[in-house]
């Protein structure tokens, strides 16, 4: 029996539903997380009232056999309405309103149809319902309106979120809408199974009968993937900190060599309290890219003029810029001051950007063969200025 799935799921769709509710109580600007929101309180709700121990249980009192699944159906259709409109709130939020309109009403003939035939259909209360009644058609178009409204409704939340997902502003963002997205195409493939199952089963006669409950394991991955996506932007931060600190760590320690040849020619580049790599890493990183900026400004002026020309033109930038800084020290040691125009490389001012360079900058200044050459020539140049 795996109705404890359906309860698991249950009480983890409305924690992320509390959870996010929680989050937006006073921004009523957040509807998109209002959609979200009731799309996991529906979804919850349905997979309680569809787990086997609840529909027992109502079965001794509904006043239309199988009325319970009937509600947990349209509940899961209601949580589709609600993906859907999260769907057009995060991509285009301008035809929200009409989403709402069309589809809410949509539902609800939806819901009058589906209660219909049911009714007509005069079924008895059963757990296993769609095998039972496969070969009643007034079922199979119950389950054919049902199946079909969900579809309908996962396609339109991938099709507005998919183009959105790949622009979204972070990665836990743009990560978790990815898994949210793939969990609406296992959903539309759940419809797709469990939809066109009953209708081969009436034009063949023939059940469909699989070994494995294999709609309730495409049901779960569906809700899990959904679950995942959702809360990733709450746990996925704290998750990724790990990883942060060890990309922040190495880079500190790659721009070693650079570093100490500036503070050894700059020794007040150091600020007066020291940054323990250790402990925090990105602030230590951070620190070291403002001594090096800070040395860089200093020394600039000693670069010989001829940089660029002793590196050559098709030179690396990161190259250039470790060579204007290796003929700054020379020049600097030398006591040459130039005055020539070497501007900065462009690079986005962020963390990640000016490390990731630096690093660069750092490896060129002690490996390439170009940097050495220009030592060469800076070297002569100081020492012979005539020459």
């Amino acid at each position: 029996m795996l109705h404890w799935l359906n309860y698991s799921a249950c009480a983890l769709a409305v924690g992320v539903a509390g959870y996010k509710l929680f989050r937006v109580r006073r921004d009523q600007r957040a509807l998109g997380l209002h959609y979200l929101s009731a799309f996991f309180l529906c979804l919850g709700s349905a997979m309680a009232i569809m787990a086997h121990p609840t529909l027992d249980l109502v079965s001794r009192f509904e006043p239309v056999p199988n009325t319970a699944r009937f509600v947990g159906n349209v509940l899961e259709m209601t949580a589709a309405y609600f993906l859907g409109a999260l769907g057009y709130t995060v991509a285009t939020p301008e035809h929200t309103r009409r989403w709402l309109r069309r589809y809410g009403t949509i539902l609800a003939a939806a819901a009058v149809l589906m209660a219909t035939m049911l009714v007509a259909a005069d079924t008895t209360y059963t757990l296993n319902f769609v095998n039972t009644y496969s070969t009643n058609p007034l079922v199979v178009g119950y389950l054919a309106v049902f199946f079909l409204y969900i579809a309908v409704c996962a396609v339109a939340f991938t099709r507005a979120v998919g183009r959105y997902a790949a622009h979204a502003e972070t990665t836990a963002l743009r990560v978790g809408l990815r898994f949210v997205v793939a969990g609406a195409v296992v959903g539309i493939v759940w419809a797709g199974w469990s939809g066109v199952r009953p209708m081969i089963t009436l034009l063949t006669g023939r059940p469909l009968a699989t070994t494995v409950p294999i709609g309730s394991m495409i049901g779960s991955i569906c809700i899990l993937l959904w679950l995942v996506g959702a809360t990733l932007t709450a746990w996925g931060t704290w998750l990724a900190a790990p990883l942060r600190w060890v990309r922040a760590f190495i880079r500190h320690r790659r721009m070693d060599p650079l570093w100490m040849a500036l503070r050894t020619a700059q020794p007040q580049i150091a600020l007066m309290t020291t940054a323990n790599a250790l402990s925090n890493a990105e602030f230590a990183l951070y620190r070291r890219i403002i001594e090096i900026r800070d040395a860089q400004l200093t020394l600039r002026p000693y670069a010989h003029p001829a940089v660029p020309q002793w590196a050559g033109p098709a030179v690396d930038p990161a190259t250039l810029e470790a060579a204007v800084i290796a003929a700054s020290l020379i020049g600097h040691a030398a006591g040459r001051r130039y005055d020539a125009e070497h501007p900065f490389h462009d690079v986005d001012p962020s963390l990640a950007s000016e490390s990731a360079w630096l690093v660069r900058v750092s490896r060129e200044f002690t490996r390439s063969a170009v940097v050495a050459r220009v030592r060469e020539r800076a070297a002569e140049a100081a020492h012979h200025p005539t020459g």
